[in-house]
């Protein structure tokens, strides 16, 4: 079975097609090589946390769909979910599962 995390390359490149952009267009956007988009859409490399920046910033694909695969404004299942943070300073992502029992009190 696929874990969330494989099939990131998988959703950019279904996105893609849907969007009818050539691989060469979306890298242009995203400011990497035809060969690293490619490699990523065939799950040979993660996207690094700029080139996930880049998809925020340049795209209108969900970077949390890109990472999970939950769709926006569905309610996602705890035992699956993920807690993205993205440190702006280092453009760092971290993946964490989410505590059942988190406490928001500080």
């Amino acid at each position: 079975m696929e874990s969330k995390i494989d099939g990131m390359g998988q959703r950019i490149r279904s996105w893609r097609k849907d969007q009818g952009i050539k691989g060469y267009e979306l890298a242009q956007q995203l400011n990497i090589s035809s060969g690293s988009l490619s490699e990523i859409e065939r799950g040979k490399n993660l996207p690094s946390a700029s080139t996930l920046a880049s998809i925020h910033l340049n795209t209108d694909l969900s970077v949390g769909y890109v990472l999970t695969g939950q769709l926006p404004g569905k309610t996602p299942i705890a035992s699956q979910s993920l807690i993205v943070e993205v440190d702006d300073k280092v453009f760092r992502v971290i993946l964490k599962r989410k505590n059942k029992q988190s406490s928001t009190a500080r």
